[in-house]
């Protein structure tokens, strides 16, 4: 039974009629067609059969929200399959494939009611799992090596395009946004690589939860010019809205990857450490400090000079308790 106000025909039309402007630029002619092509078909034939189904009653809005899953992941992985070079001839394969999954995660998402950003996430989440799967399967027959399947997993025009409008839009609300007293910063950002304003917009929503302190302490270790599009960042209001999640998320990813790994605490150390500070210190001045102090903390201080038995705590508690006798003895 037709659904009302649904014409999937049309839609469908309407859809592949956006593909063509939208493509990128090093997508050749004759693929772009292909491209235009697939999207109307695969968005045609899903139309026909939710349309057809009589197990469901979805009305128009949410017969187009599943046509329209097709139809941009269809765009999106059909570019990804041409740059990653994979023979014409197995295309049709991996996108019936992932349109098949799109298909039935995005009805299955409706039908259990998922709020509209827990539906986008659970289809991109099996979308890139049927796409692995696919292009594992084309490895086992021996049409992939490990090299082109890791090329064709490393393309993902649906970020691409997601990170070049976020990073277009930071910029220009950069530019907008910044407080008339540093109205100055707007040359720099002009002058800055977009990533690198994203990643700095990023890394401001992790300085506005810090202290004061700790926050001037991380923008003395930027240049002046960073350090003041950091703190232009972190004083807007609703900075987390204004940024793509998904780009927020993977930014952070990359900055954790330049992190230097926690080092390894040893007990041992620490307690070598606790001796030397005790040792050298005023062992009344220490124990005054431990008057307040858990049992357990003033145990383990006091242990080293000898007053009672070693307690073992975990390492990463005794070093900081190592750097607040520490502070506390330099003041």
């Amino acid at each position: 039974m037709p659904i009302e106000g649904f014409d999937y025909k049309a839609f469908a039309k309407n859809l592949s009629d956006q593909v063509g402007p939208a493509l990128p630029h090093d997508i050749p002619d004759p693929d772009k067609q292909y491209i235009i092509n697939i999207v109307f078909n695969f968005c045609y034939m899903a139309g026909e059969a939710i349309a057809n189904d009589t197990t469901i009653n979805f009305n128009a809005e949410q017969a187009s929200i599943v046509t329209q899953f097709i139809g941009e992941w269809a765009f999106h992985k059909s570019i990804d399959i041409i740059r990653s070079n994979i023979d014409p001839q197995f295309r049709d394969a991996i996108m019936q494939k992932i349109a098949f999954t799109v298909f039935e995660i995005a009805k299955t998402a409706i039908i259990k009611q998922l709020p509209q950003a827990d539906m986008i996430a659970v289809v991109e989440h099996h979308v890139k799992k049927a796409y692995t799967e696919a292009l594992d399967e084309l490895k086992a027959k021996g049409v992939l090596n490990e090299e082109q399947v890791k090329e064709a997993l490393s393309h993902s025009n649906i970020d691409e395009m997601a990170q070049a409008q976020a990073q277009e839009q930071m910029a220009q609300e950069g530019n907008d946004n910044l407080p008339a007293a540093n109205a100055a910063n707007a040359g720099y950002i002009q002058q800055t690589n977009d990533t690198k304003i994203l990643k700095l917009a990023t890394f401001a929503i992790v300085l506005k939860h810090l202290s004061v302190d700790k926050r001037q302490g991380l923008l003395n270790k930027f240049s002046p010019e960073d350090a003041a599009i950091l703190t232009d960042y972190a004083a807007m209001d609703d900075l987390e809205n204004k940024l793509d999640r998904g780009l927020v998320v993977k930014c952070l990813n990359e900055i954790k990857k330049t992190l230097p790994e926690p080092r390894k605490i040893s007990s041992e150390k620490i307690y070598k450490r606790l001796y030397k500070i005790v040792k050298n210190s005023d062992i009344s001045k220490i124990s005054n400090m431990m008057i307040k102090e858990r049992k357990v903390v003033k145990n383990f201080v006091l242990s080293a000079s000898g007053q009672c038995e070693e307690v073992n705590i975990p390492p990463r508690v005794a070093d900081i308790v190592c750097n607040y006798i520490e502070e506390k003895l330099t003041k």
